[in-house]
C-alpha cells in the first residue's frame, strides 16, 4: 500500500495533499526504469477495439466518475507513473490509480506494436482533478488492453527519441 501511496503523489501535476502520507520505501533508480518489454515508441496502427477502451476509460475519468473508471482496471494489472511498477488488486486500489491522476486526457495519436497501444494524450482538466497548469500539455503511454479491461499502464517519456536505458527492470505483465 506504500507503494500505491507513493502512486497517488506521483500523478501528471501532482496534486496537492494535505493529509499525512506514509513514507514511501527508498528506490533506486533502477526501480523507476520501464520494464524491457514495454515499447518506448508507436510502430504501425492501433488496435481499434483497444483504442475503444481507452478512450471510454478516458471519458469516465474526465467526467468525474472515478468509479467508473475504475472498472476499466483488470485485477493484478501493472501500473508505472514515476513510480516503481505496481500491482493493483483490490478494487480500492483501482480506486486509487484513478485518484491519482489529477488531469483528464484525450487521445492525440494512437499506435501499435501489439499488443500495447502507444499513446500521445493532450491533458484537460477533469471533474475531482487539479490539472493547473498541466491542461493542453501532453503525456505519452503504453497501455495493454486484454478482454476489455487495462492489465498494463506505463508513463512514456515525453521525448520518444530517449536513448533505451542499458539496464531495465522486468516485470511480467498479468497473463491475458
Amino acid at each position: 500500500m506504500v507503494l500505491l501511496s507513493m502512486a497517488v503523489l506521483a500523478g501528471c501535476g501532482g496534486a496537492q495533499r494535505h493529509e499525512k502520507q506514509p513514507v514511501p520505501r527508498p528506490t533506486s533508480n533502477s526501480d523507476l526504469l520501464l520494464p524491457a518489454h514495454v515499447p518506448r515508441r508507436a510502430h504501425g496502427a492501433a488496435d481499434r477495439a483497444k483504442v475503444r477502451v481507452i478512450a471510454r476509460w478516458l471519458r469516465a475519468l474526465r467526467s468525474g466518475d472515478e468509479a467508473g473508471a475504475a472498472r476499466y482496471w483488470a485485477t493484478g494489472a501493472k501500473f508505472q507513473n514515476a513510480t516503481p511498477v505496481l500491482t493493483i488488486d483490490t478494487p480500492i486500489e483501482k480506486l486509487a490509480i484513478q485518484k491519482s491522476l489529477p488531469c483528464g486526457a484525450k487521445i492525440r495519436q494512437a499506435g501499435g506494436p501489439d499488443p500495447f497501444v502507444v499513446l500521445v494524450f493532450v491533458l484537460t482538466k477533469r471533474r475531482g482533478g487539479n490539472c493547473g497548469s498541466g491542461t493542453g500539455a501532453t503525456a505519452r503511454g503504453a497501455i495493454r488492453v486484454a478482454h476489455g479491461r487495462i492489465v498494463e499502464w506505463y508513463r512514456l517519456p515525453d521525448d520518444p527519441a530517449q536513448p533505451q536505458p542499458d539496464a531495465a527492470v522486468t516485470q511480467d505483465g498479468p497473463t491475458a
